[in-house]
């Protein structure tokens, strides 16, 4: 790569505190100059996109789960009364935020472990 012609230029505008930071990354990179930083960072850095999907399917879970709670503690606070339902209805809600886990657990290990890198 250090002998290749290299005849495209290429040029960003950034704002101060982007500026900034291109400075501090390039620093800790300990890259030969700038342009070396740049193309490092371009062309061997790996770019990872992440399906946040599953994650906000999970946060909707634990949140309806904690309301839920929520709603039984006040209602056990002012009559002392816990209903069966109620208590099932925890049990299949915490079911399936338990296999929401396992669902982001099985994709991470699938994308991760067959990795060829």
């Amino acid at each position: 790569m250090t002998n290749r012609f290299r005849n495209e230029r290429l040029e960003i505008k950034l704002t101060t505190e982007e500026k900034e930071l291109f400075k501090k990354k390039h620093e800790m990179s300990k890259s030969k100059s700038m342009a070396h930083f740049i193309r490092k960072s371009v062309l061997e850095a790996p770019i990872f996109v992440i399906d946040m999907s599953v994650f906000r399917r999970l946060q909707t879970l634990i949140g309806k789960n904690s309301n839920n709670l929520n709603q039984i503690a006040k209602r056990v606070n002012s009559t002392g009364i816990i209903y069966r339902e109620d208590i099932e209805d925890l049990k299949k809600e915490n079911d399936d935020i338990s296999k929401e886990i396992i669902k982001i657990q099985n994709i991470l290990t699938r994308k991760y472990m067959n990795r060829s890198d």
